[in-house]
């Protein structure tokens, strides 16, 4: 599998996606909306951002910078949008800190290209009646659903700037107001190709870390398939390797912690590993993987076959 994130088939729909029809652009401004967005661009830093610079801002500027944007918000007095829109820049500055190098510098892009549609939400509102405001407040978590989601996934620059469009086109409706569009639509589709080759990969990777277990446990045990006697052979796994086995402190005791080698896979945590005892086909132990890919493995003495599962972890909906 190449090192792109979609595949053949996820690219062709997205490709699709993003070239739908949909409105180009963010709408007519007002001078007054033009001037805000001017004073969040200008901050109060030395030169005007854009969008590389505002990439590139160290965490304090980040925060100081996008503080503003709520700032400004704010200013939008009566208008219904302008707390939600709020909570979506508060969204965003939680989810920030808590991603790699990659992840933070793609969502940062991606926010950067959507202020404007957020500070013209703010000003002017979801629209008249109770139901435009729902469907407002709904097409934003649905964006943030979508930020979520590409935040830990790598992506090649053509991939980059296929879900760009895509997302472009989703603030494209949501400032005319046509949140069924966004939300119905370029969001639940968007979602659905990358969950969907997120499980194509994550299922093709853990595919390959079996196989590298299973070789590795037949030259390290000689065993011809993948298996492991606990605990006769857990002192034999404490090299670096695809399965490692590992004596540690918790609490005051002390306990076995299982580790699974498995690269390109940035969630861990949605992987379970699987011992199923040697005498017995219909019980099992599942051991979730922690962020690190271990697990302290507290499983009766036995022979156990093992094998890995993708169990994606649930996640609560964004608010």
């Amino acid at each position: 599998m190449s090192d792109e994130f979609f595949d053949d088939q996820f690219l062709a729909e997205l490709e699709e996606l993003a070239d739908g029809q949909g409105p180009g652009g963010l709408g007519a401004e007002t001078s007054a909306l033009q001037a805000r967005w001017q004073a969040f661009l200008d901050g109060p830093g030395d030169a005007p951002l854009d969008e590389e610079s505002f990439v590139a801002l160290p965490p304090a500027a980040f925060a100081e910078r996008t503080n503003l944007l709520i700032e400004i918000c704010r200013e939008a007095k009566g208008s219904g949008a302008a707390q939600a829109v709020e909570a979506f820049v508060v969204f965003v500055q939680t989810l920030v800190p808590a991603l790699s190098t990659e992840g933070a510098a793609l969502i940062k892009r991606f926010f950067f290209r959507l202020a404007p549609t957020l500070l013209h939400v703010a000003w002017n509102d979801f629209g008249a009646t109770e139901g435009q405001r729902a469907d407002g407040r709904l097409a934003l978590r649905e964006m943030e659903k979508v930020l979520i989601e590409i935040s830990d996934v790598k992506l090649a620059p053509s991939e980059s700037d296929l879900v760009f469009r895509s997302i472009d086109q989703m603030a494209g409706f949501i400032v005319v107001g046509d949140y069924a569009m966004a939300s119905g639509i370029i969001s639940t589709q968007l979602l659905s190709i990358i969950q969907r080759n997120k499980i194509a990969r994550a299922l093709y990777r853990l595919m390959e870390v079996e196989v590298s277990v299973q070789n590795y446990l037949k030259d390290k045990l000689g065993y011809s398939t993948p298996r492991l006697r606990v605990p006769g052979d857990l002192p034999h796994l404490g090299d670096y390797g695809p399965l490692r086995c590992l004596r540690e402190q918790m609490l005051g005791d002390e306990s076995w912690i299982i580790q699974v080698h498995i690269p390109g896979l940035t969630r861990l945590r949605d992987v379970v590993l699987r011992l199923i005892p040697q005498d017995s086909a219909t019980t099992f132990h599942d051991l979730r993987l922690d962020a690190l890919g271990g697990a302290v493995l507290e499983v009766p003495d036995g022979t156990y076959h093992i094998g890995l599962i993708y169990e994606p972890e649930a996640r609560p909906d964004a608010a």
